[in-house]
């Protein structure tokens, strides 16, 4: 899931740094209050392990509640599981937007966590109050397909809750690890230092937080009680907000700098409205830069993306005609004049395009493992011993574990081995590291249907269901 954007981007707020208008100043030079650095991390981070664990409490599980507790077909609830992380993992586009443009960190967070909130107290009270929930139905009956459905009503009260979550999901993902960016002076080396300390805090809690939610909390409502197991993520969600807002005295709040989407559209508009226009035919990338609008960099940014061949009808939106520029030498119209700093940006985008498109592959196989993988739990003994059984929706927490073991071993063993064999300081490069994964990702789906044919054959020869297939 945090499959987000994570963790895409996560992810959740590396823009690149802005041409147009306000945006072009960085944050720092935008400060009026002194950012106070470690002295806000406890409530940041803090807000963020409780908003994860509360969130990911409810979400990790949610095929389980769908098929056991709210008789829900599985065909069906794989549909709504699906639609579910995928609108999760698209509205952080829209709350970054939102953010940038309009909000601000400190305000699109907290209406993400109202958001979240509402939505996880929804899902609790779907699975507390009796006129919310279907009536209780055995496994043999679930397995046949003979339970009574939900209500109208009732299935109109979860999907509006799971769509607060995707809102809340939304505004919070993009800005979280932003915001806590923020309050620290780039500008000052040992702030700088302390940044690296809060990243490493940051996906550290988050880490643990996801864990502690697709074992205890999945045990907890698994078997014991979806109630208390709904209404514990609902307290988390509480004192989350609780937390973030107790330091609120202390942060320091960016204003909205314009959203990098406008940026990347300004480039495109520009270059289509002068495409009848010559740029020099000459091959030294350095001499067009004499006739393209390529302004000083300002405040504290002192790196310079150089004029490319690339894409080369981009560097139309930056030539300069009369009426293009002020007397102070800015740009009058954005939309049609744009910086080459600006368009060498938006070249570096659709270059990496086709590596983010790649991933499409990893992430579809990903996907499974809160759909198809907890059916198959579903049918299978899962028993560790004689008194524990491993709850089907726990069995996400497979690859975190399988993680948690592998990074210490290629970091230790595979990487130094790589860099006799390569001579490169991290043994492969990030697009090969890349490339494996690639590889990797239908191979665990080429298992995974293995090991359903198996399970499959079992079923049938001993007379079980086949569900899911």
């Amino acid at each position: 899931m945090e499959t987000g954007t994570e963790m895409a981007a996560e992810q959740e707020g590396g823009a690149l740094p802005r041409q147009n208008g306000r945006a072009s100043e960085p944050a720092a030079a935008t400060r009026k209050k002194k950012p106070q650095g470690w002295k806000c991390m406890p409530f940041i981070i803090a807000n963020e392990t409780f908003e994860k664990a509360a969130s990911f409490g409810v979400a990790a599980n949610l095929t389980t509640y769908l098929v056991k507790r709210f008789n829900i077909g599985q065909l069906q609830a794989t549909n709504v599981t699906n639609i579910f992380f995928a609108t999760l993992n698209f509205t952080p586009l829209l709350g970054a937007f939102i953010s940038d443009s309009y909000l601000g960190r400190f305000k699109t967070l907290a209406c993400g966590c109202f958001a979240t909130l509402l939505g996880i107290l929804g899902v609790t009270l779907t699975a507390s109050l009796p006129a919310l929930k279907p009536e209780l139905c055995n496994q043999t009956s679930q397995l046949g397909g003979h339970c009574n459905s939900p209500s109208t009503l009732q299935l109109g009260v979860l999907y509006l809750s799971l769509g607060l979550l995707t809102i809340g999901g939304g505004a919070i993902r993009p800005c979280s690890l932003p915001f806590g960016v923020d309050q620290f002076d780039q500008t000052d080396e040992k702030s700088r230092k302390g940044l690296n300390s809060y990243y490493n805090w940051y996906y550290s809690t988050s880490t643990a937080a996801l864990v502690f939610s697709m074992t205890v909390l999945i045990y907890i409502q698994t078997n014991i009680s979806w109630a208390i197991g709904f209404g514990i993520p609902t307290f988390f969600m509480f004192s989350a907000i609780i937390i973030f807002f107790a330091g609120a005295r202390l942060y320091v709040h960016v204003p909205p700098e314009g959203s990098i989407f406008s940026g990347i559209a300004q480039v495109f508009v520009a270059s289509f409205k002068k495409r009848r226009l010559n740029l020099s035919c000459s091959h030294d990338i350095n001499k067009p830069e004499l006739m393209l609008y390529n302004p000083p960099t300002r405040g504290n940014r002192i790196f310079r993306l150089p004029l490319t061949s690339q894409f080369r009808f981009l560097n139309k939106g930056a030539i300069m005609r009369d009426d293009d520029i002020n007397d102070d030498g800015s740009a009058r119209n954005s939309w049609e004049l744009c910086s080459i700093q600006q368009i060498e940006e938006v070249k570096c985008l659709i270059r990496i395009a086709p590596i983010c498109f790649s991933g499409i592959l990893c992430f579809v196989a990903m996907a499974q493992q809160f759909t198809f993988i907890i059916l198959q739990a579903f049918t299978m003994d899962s028993h560790l011993g004689p008194h524990f059984e491993i709850p089907a929706g726990s069995v996400v927490s497979i690859s975190l574990i399988a993680l948690t073991v592998f990074i210490p071993i290629y970091d230790q063993l595979m990487v130094p081995l790589a860099r006799k064999l390569t001579g490169l300081e991290g043994g492969i490069t990030l697009l090969q590291r890349q490339g494996v994964g690639l590889v990797i990702s239908p191979i665990s789906m080429v298992v995974a249907g293995l090991v359903e044919h198996k399970r499959r054959d079992s079923a049938l020869s001993n007379g079980g269901h086949v569900a899911p297939c």
